[in-house]
């Protein structure tokens, strides 16, 4: 599995979620959202096997880390691009040396 990082860019202006659904949706069609809490939501693609945890403040997203599980990760890694440089986010590589985020692979 690849994980990457959605962060806002220098003065990007606040997005919404729906922003981001909207986007996602235009880019490879149907999202799935789940609300896991009033900060914390889950979008899921089903076609490029790509979940996102997207951290919230109120309405703003303040990141997303998404999740690609396909074989060929190259489809969904371009849409979250695109998506994000839509949206003026910054995506980033997860950092394989921040064992914080590796507590389940024990």
């Amino acid at each position: 599995m690849i994980e990457l990082l959605a962060i806002p860019d220098w003065q990007t202006p606040p997005r919404t979620l729906d922003d981001w659904v909207a986007q996602l949706s235009t880019l490879a069609g149907r999202v799935e959202v789940s609300r896991e809490s009033t900060g914390v939501s889950w979008l899921e693609i089903g076609s490029l096997r790509l979940r996102g945890y997207a951290v919230l403040d109120g309405l703003r997203v303040e990141a997303i880390n998404f999740e690609l599980n396909d074989p060929d990760p190259g489809p969904a890694t371009r849409v979250i691009e695109a998506a994000a440089q839509a949206l003026g986010f910054e995506v980033h590589p997860d950092d394989p040396d921040d064992e914080s985020d590796d507590e389940d692979d024990d």
